[in-house]
């Protein structure tokens, strides 16, 4: 069987992006070299360089494969949901238990706004769970749960509030009752915003 040059892209891609993750999440990305990425990847130094131009590419190809795979997680995890406030809360809590994990952590919340730049990691973000936001606060202002406001500035404002609840429990010295209270003190701001 021949394998294609878009099949060989793709397997080294992957291995690269395996390896990479595995790594930046156990490590961090300053302790990783590029010689270590295509030693373990077992492809050449060049491949890094042609797919990624890097080290920093191949880093920021793993922070968004992870952000992709939580927004595809809350998604998933809030669809049952009629009310989609109760399915913003739900989803804070999806979100601040994902952020608790080491690996997520490490390659979103910690490496993710200082390798990239601060710019850059939020343009990912908001490119992720800015649409989550909206669509479930035009859904509650659709179903007259939520007051007709400006649906894109409250969407900003609470991705604001995740992301900076996301740093706080990632840095706190007990991340389980950090992660609690901002779950809590997020989802009664949404609560708040309810039409009575």
């Amino acid at each position: 069987m021949t394998v294609t040059k878009t099949e060989q892209t793709t397997a080294t891609k992957a291995r690269l992006e395996r390896v990479g993750r595995e790594l930046f999440a156990a490590r961090g990305f300053q302790a990783v070299s590029a010689e270590e990425l295509v030693a373990r990847a077992d492809v050449t130094r060049g491949a890094l360089y042609h797919h990624y131009a890097g080290k920093d590419g191949l880093f920021a190809a793993v922070v968004e494969a992870v952000m992709r795979e939580l927004h595809a997680e809350l998604a998933r995890e809030t669809a049952p949901f009629t009310d989609p406030l109760r399915a913003l809360g739900h989803g804070v809590g999806v979100f601040l238990r994902a952020c608790s994990e080491p690996d997520v952590q490490r390659i979103l919340l910690i490496d993710a706004p200082a390798v990239l730049g601060w710019q850059k990691w939020r343009e990912m973000d908001a490119k992720y769970g800015l649409g989550l936001l909206k669509q479930a606060l035009s859904a509650a202002v659709e179903m007259k749960l939520l007051q007709k406001r400006d649906v894109d500035v409250l969407a900003h404002l609470l991705l604001g509030s995740l992301t900076e609840a996301a740093m706080v429990v990632a840095r706190s010295p007990n991340p389980s009752r950090s992660r609690k209270t901002a779950e809590r003190a997020l989802v009664s701001v949404i609560e708040a915003c309810r039409t009575q």
